[in-house]
């Protein structure tokens, strides 16, 4: 039952998926990559598969359609873009709201066994930043490579788990159940209390 609702929609998420293969194609190698591969699998998920944004405020709305009027009059430069991209994603759910709402189909059902997995999303995308942008974060990823580890197979996890809840799959009924850890989402139920704590210390 859960096969066949998973691939009802298979079409919709070729995509986003066939990025989680790539990215378990690497099975215990982890690249710079590889993190930013599952980050911007939330991105290019079907628009369905995230709530609707709640409309913008018509003061709100007002000044960001003023800004963009007066930039756009500008002469075309990196700087001018800089500006005017992030002005047109207002209103459009960030890639942290996104994977918040994946994460949500979780924890409302084993929030406990995952406190704070927003938390560790969060960190998740500013790692990503990092190493797209050059955003600072909050601690050296290089030195502290096990965590960008753990942040990987944290937006792997919640990216497939959720899809199978999406599809039908009882994580609850999982979580009763033991694990030999031979499967990527056992060992990350099994290691996430304590890597959660390593983080919080950095943090």
């Amino acid at each position: 039952r859960v096969l066949a609702h998973w691939l009802e929609r298979h079409d919709e998420w070729r995509d986003a998926r066939s990025r989680y293969a790539t990215a378990s194609a690497y099975q215990n190698r982890y690249e710079t990559d590889r993190l930013v591969g599952a980050a911007n699998m939330f991105d290019i998920m079907p628009v369905a598969a995230f709530p609707a944004v709640a409309p913008l405020s018509p003061e709100l709305e007002k000044e960001r359609d003023a800004a963009r009027k007066a930039f756009k009059a500008l002469p075309s430069s990196p700087e001018r873009n800089s500006v005017l991209n992030p002005l047109g994603r207002i209103g459009k759910p960030t890639l942290k709201r996104k994977i918040r709402s994946r994460v949500k189909l979780i924890t409302d059902l084993v929030g406990a066994q995952f406190p704070e997995l927003e938390l560790v999303t969060d960190q998740a995308v500013d790692c990503r930043n990092f190493y797209v942008h050059g955003t600072p974060g909050k601690f050296d990823y290089g030195t502290h490579s096990d965590q960008t580890t753990f942040f990987t197979d944290t937006l792997e996890f919640v990216f497939a788990a959720a899809d199978l809840i999406d599809a039908g799959w009882d994580i609850a009924e999982w979580i009763k159940e033991g694990t030999t850890m031979s499967h990527p989402f056992g060992q990350y139920r099994v290691g996430y209390a304590g890597r959660l704590a390593e983080l919080k210390k950095l943090l």
